[in-house]
């Protein structure tokens, strides 16, 4: 197979069409001619993927998260930017990146949270394309604040990093929205319309604006989040590959 043929095989899974427009995704080191023996998803690229694909002679990576969140205006510029993309490129290996293509779509990062915690009458929302988000909203059973932190680190088998202080006391809570990885940027878009955010990489800032819309807001890893979605692609990729193919992650971040 060439590289070329998986990079059409991973878009019928999460086309690349629907990702942020200045994300990077798609093949971003190597050749579309090159001839793929092995494959390996992962959700960095890191040292600890780069030394599982030589000892494993695995030359092709399909990567969650590119190097750096940018898109590569010069090859080297980049390379410079990136000491370990610059490893990958020397070691021949092809990189494949999905990001928010993978977030966005059919049963991708944000609908299996959405599955995960058994969302009812559910809205999309942080729009990447035409009917295509980031985000996912909707309703649940009524629960209080302590009951769902203690949900949320079972699903997602993390610890919550922190909340703000309105979460803390809430007792009525029907409505939760997610955005896998980091979310902060559609907070906005839903203050008055959920009673719980779930997102990572929260700031100072943002907690005090949901405390003054008495919004509940919970910080978690920001992996934890997009871990189960890349389960699912990896499942995916492998029935289409028809073999077994191994997803790293750093569990150290979870």
């Amino acid at each position: 197979m060439k590289v070329v043929e998986l990079i059409k095989i991973v878009n019928q899974i999460c086309p690349f069409e629907d990702a942020f427009e200045d994300d990077k995704v798609s093949l971003l080191i190597g050749a579309g001619t090159n001839t793929v023996s092995g494959v390996v998803v992962s959700h960095d690229l890191d040292e600890a993927t780069l030394k599982y694909c030589i000892k494993n002679k695995i030359n092709t990576v399909i990567s969650y998260h590119p190097a750096t969140y940018r898109q590569f205006e010069n090859l080297n510029e980049d390379l410079m930017l990136s000491k370990i993309s610059l490893n990958y490129y020397k070691e021949n290996i092809n990189v494949i990146s999905i990001h928010t293509a993978q977030d966005v779509s059919n049963d991708g990062n944000a609908d299996t949270l959405a599955k995960l915690f058994d969302l009812k009458n559910i809205k999309i929302f942080g729009i990447t394309s035409e009917e295509k988000g980031v985000g996912r909203i909707g309703d649940v059973n009524e629960v209080d604040s302590d009951s769902l932190r203690i949900t949320i680190e079972k699903k997602l088998s993390t610890k919550v990093v922190r909340t703000n202080q309105y979460f803390n006391n809430q007792k009525n809570i029907q409505s939760i929205a997610f955005v896998p990885g980091s979310g902060t940027q559609f907070l906005e878009e839903i203050l008055g319309k959920v009673d719980v955010f779930i997102t990572g990489d929260v700031s100072h800032h943002h907690f005090l604006l949901a405390d003054e819309y008495q919004m509940g807001v919970v910080q978690v890893n920001h992996i934890s989040t997009e871990i189960p979605g890349m389960k699912n692609f990896t499942d995916k990729i492998s029935e289409s590959l028809n073999t077994q193919i191994t997803y790293l992650h750093n569990e150290y971040y979870e």
